[in-house]
C-alpha cells in the first residue's frame, strides 16, 4: 500500500536544508499563464518512495511525459503501475510525487575537452572507463561532469547559500546560472533563428526600439511575460580601459589651485608638491595656508616648508603623495572644490540614465593614525562635473590627508549598476601652527608635515 505525504516530512532534502534552499518564491503555472507544465522540455515527474521510517529508498524519473496525456490533454498517473515497473510488488511505502521543471543545470552529465568546453561528438571508451574523442590522433580524452551547480557556502544564520559553478565554459551553462537571480522564470531562445526584428531608435539618446514588420514569430509560452533582448544595444564602450586609464579624472574645480576662495578670498588651496626632485615649490605647497590663528603669518607657512623640505630630502617621494594643500580654516569655510573629467568618451553618456551619486572622504591623521569619514550626495552631469565636498572635522588641532570615493551608480532595465572611483590622498588639510598648553606650543602643523612622506 502506498500512503500520500506532502510538504518536506519526507524528501531527499533534509528538513534543514530544505528550509535553507527554500526561498519562498512561487512561480505562476498553467494553461492560463502560457506555462503550463508539460509544455517545457525541462519538465519531468519525480516519484521518491520512502519505507514506512521516512528512509528513501529510491528516486524515480518520468522524463517522457506526454506518454501519461489522456484525450483531453491532462496528465494521468497510476503509482501502482510506475511501483510494479520498478520492482515493488508488494509491501507499505509512503510516495511523494513531484512536478518539477529544471530551471537551471539537469540531472544529466556532460562530457568536457580539455578547455572545458561542452562535447557532444562520437566517443569511446577504454577498458579502464576513460574517455575519447573518436577519432583523434593522438586520442583526446574527455571528462564526464555533472551538469549541475554546487553549493559553496552557507551562511551562518543558515538563511542563505552561495552556489557557483562549476568549470564548464558554455554560454547556456552559465546563463541558466545568472537566471537562477531573477524573480520570474526566464525562456531563452536556443536558436539563430529571428524571432523579431527591431528598428534602432531615432538618437543616441533615445532607447525606444519598435517592431519591424508583422512577422512576429513568439510561442504561446511567452503569453503575458517580457520580452528581453541581450546585448540589444551598447551603452558605453569600455575597451579603452585598463589600469592606466580608469575612465576618470579627479582633480580641483572651482577656481582652480593656487587661488583664493570664500567670502573675502579669506581661503586658499594650494597645487600641492609636484615635485620629483628634493625640492619643494613655496607658492605650491604652503602660501597662503592661513593656519595661523592669530592671523596671517607667511613665517610660519615657510618655517613648515623648510620642515617639508628636511623630510623629503632623499624620500623619491612627493609631499602628502602629490595632494592639493588647504590650512584648517580654508577646510572649514570652503570645503573641497572637485572636478570629474571622463577621459573615455563614452562613459559621458552615463549622465542620460539619470544617475546618483555620493561621494565618501576618508582622512587620517598622520600623526596619531586615527581616521574620519564623511558621506554627502552630489549631482553626476557627466564630463566637467564640479560640486563641493563639506569637510566637517575641525582640524584646528590636527590634520588629515584625506582620499575620496566617488560612487556613481544608476539603474538599468530594474537593475541597480555603476562605478565607484576611488581617488587616493586628494588633498590634505594643515592644522595650525600655533596651539598651546600652558607655555608649551604644540606645533601640532610641525609634526603632520614631518609624518608628510609617511602616507
Amino acid at each position: 500500500m502506498a500512503h500520500w505525504i506532502n510538504k518536506k516530512y519526507k524528501t531527499k532534502i533534509s528538513d534543514r536544508d530544505y528550509d535553507i534552499i527554500s526561498t519562498g518564491r512561487k512561480f505562476s503555472f498553467g494553461e492560463k499563464n502560457g506555462n503550463g507544465f508539460g509544455t517545457s522540455t525541462k519538465d519531468y515527474i519525480e516519484m521518491n518512495v520512502f519505507n514506512l521510517n521516512g528512509v528513501l529508498l529510491e528516486s524515480i524519473k518520468i522524463k517522457d511525459i506526454n506518454q501519461y496525456r489522456d484525450t483531453s490533454g491532462k496528465i494521468k498517473i497510476n503509482p501502482g503501475i510506475l511501483m510494479r515497473r520498478n520492482g515493488y510488488f508488494s509491501g507499505d511505502y509512503e510516495l511523494e510525487i513531484n512536478f518539477l521543471r529544471e530551471v537551471a543545470g539537469s540531472n544529466d552529465s556532460v562530457l568536457l575537452n580539455e578547455n572545458n568546453e561542452i562535447y557532444t561528438g562520437d566517443f569511446d571508451v577504454a577498458l579502464d572507463g576513460r574517455i575519447f574523442e573518436r577519432g583523434t590522433t593522438p586520442p583526446k580524452e574527455l571528462r564526464e561532469v555533472d551538469y549541475k551547480f554546487y553549493i559553496h557556502q552557507i551562511s551562518n544564520g543558515r538563511k542563505e547559500v552561495r552556489l557557483t559553478t562549476l568549470p564548464i565554459k558554455d554560454k547556456e551553462y552559465k546563463r541558466q546560472f545568472t537566471a537562477l537571480t531573477e524573480q520570474q522564470g526566464i525562456l531563452f531562445s536556443n536558436s539563430d533563428e529571428e524571432f523579431v526584428k527591431f528598428k534602432n531608435p531615432a538618437n543616441e539618446n533615445d532607447n525606444v526600439f519598435t517592431f519591424s514588420g508583422d512577422n512576429i514569430n513568439l510561442s504561446k509560452n511567452m503569453v503575458g511575460g517580457e520580452l528581453i533582448v541581450s546585448d540589444a544595444f551598447e551603452i558605453v564602450n569600455l575597451e579603452n580601459l585598463d589600469n592606466t586609464n580608469d575612465g576618470f579624472n579627479i582633480t580641483i574645480g572651482g577656481k582652480g589651485a593656487n587661488k583664493h576662495y570664500g567670502p573675502g578670498n579669506a581661503a586658499f588651496i594650494n597645487r600641492g608638491d609636484q615635485e620629483p626632485s628634493d625640492n619643494i615649490i613655496f607658492k605650491d605647497t604652503f602660501n597662503e595656508l592661513g593656519i595661523d590663528s592669530h592671523g596671517k603669518n607667511q613665517s610660519d607657512n615657510r618655517s613648515l616648508r623648510d620642515i617639508a623640505l628636511e623630510v623629503k630630502q632623499g624620500s623619491g617621494l612627493k609631499l602628502f603623495d602629490g595632494a592639493f594643500m588647504m590650512g584648517f580654516r580654508t577646510a572649514a569655510r570652503v570645503g573641497f572644490p572637485y572636478k570629474i573629467v571622463t577621459t573615455i568618451a563614452d562613459l559621458d553618456k552615463i549622465k542620460h540614465l539619470e544617475p546618483e551619486m555620493n561621494v565618501t572622504l576618508k582622512g587620517i591623521d598622520l600623526v596619531n593614525g586615527n581616521t574620519f569619514e564623511s558621506t554627502t550626495n552630489q549631482v553626476f552631469t557627466g564630463s566637467g562635473t564640479k560640486g563641493t565636498l563639506p569637510i566637517p572635522t575641525n582640524h584646528k588641532r590636527f590634520g588629515g590627508l584625506y582620499s575620496a570615493e566617488f560612487n556613481i551608480s544608476y539603474n538599468l532595465n530594474g537593475v541597480k549598476r555603476g562605478f565607484r572611483i576611488f581617488k587616493r590622498n586628494l588633498f590634505a588639510v594643515i592644522p595650525d601652527f600655533n596651539i598651546s598648553e600652558g607655555e608649551e606650543n604644540l606645533r601640532m602643523a610641525e609634526q603632520f608635515v614631518r609624518q608628510g612622506i609617511n602616507y
